[in-house]
C-alpha cells in the first residue's frame, strides 16, 4: 500500500503540498478501512496510481473552475472552462497516444542499435577475411617460389602489402 501511495503522491506534483497531503491521506485511510495492504489489491480497487492521479487532477481542475468568484470576468471563466476541458481531454487521450509513440521510439532506437552492431560485425568479418587472404597469398608465394619467381614475388609482395595496410 505504501508503494502505491508513494507512486500516487509523486504523480500529484500539480497540486499544492496541502492538497496533495490531503488527497494522499484520504486514500490512505480509504485503503486502511478496506483492509487493502498490497500493491495489486490497491490497483484492483482504485486502478493504477497514474489513473487515480489523473482522476484526482481532473476533479481538482473542475473544483478550481467552480470556485471562481463573482469578480472574475466572463472571458476568464470561459478560458478556465476551456482549459479544464482541454486538461481532461488530454488526460484521457494521452495514454492511447503516448504508448504507441513510445513503442515507435523504442523500435527506432532498437533498429539503430542493431544497425551499429551489424556494422561492427561486418567490419570485423572483413578484417578477418582480408587477414586470411594476406596469409594465403604469403603461403602461395612461398609454395610457388621454385616454379615461377615473378609470380611468387607478386604473391609475397601483395600479402605483405595487405598486412602492412592492416597494421597501418
Amino acid at each position: 500500500m505504501n508503494d502505491y501511495l508513494s507512486k500516487f503522491n509523486a504523480l500529484l506534483v500539480q497540486l499544492t503540498d496541502d492538497e496533495r497531503d490531503e488527497v494522499v491521506e484520504f486514500y490512505r485511510e480509504y485503503l486502511l478501512d478496506a483492509a487493502i495492504a498490497n500493491y495489486d489489491d490497491c490497483v484492483a480497487e482504485l486502478g493504477t496510481p497514474k489513473q487515480l492521479a489523473r482522476k484526482v487532477l481532473a476533479d481538482y481542475s473542475i473544483r478550481f473552475n467552480e470556485n471562481l468568484n463573482a469578480n472574475t470576468s466572463k472571458r476568464q471563466k470561459s478560458q478556465a472552462t476551456v482549459r479544464t476541458i482541454w486538461l481532461i481531454v488530454l488526460a484521457l487521450l494521452s495514454t492511447p497516444i503516448t504508448i504507441p509513440a513510445l513503442i515507435a521510439i523504442l523500435a527506432v532506437f532498437f533498429a539503430l542499435a542493431v544497425t551499429v552492431f551489424a556494422f561492427v560485425i561486418a567490419a570485423g568479418a572483413i578484417l578477418i577475411g582480408v587477414t586470411i587472404l594476406a596469409f594465403a597469398m604469403l603461403t602461395a608465394g612461398i609454395g610457388i617460389f621454385g616454379q615461377s619467381l615473378w609470380v611468387a614475388l607478386f604473391y609475397l609482395g601483395s600479402g605483405l602489402a595487405i598486412i602492412g595496410a592492416e597494421l597501418l
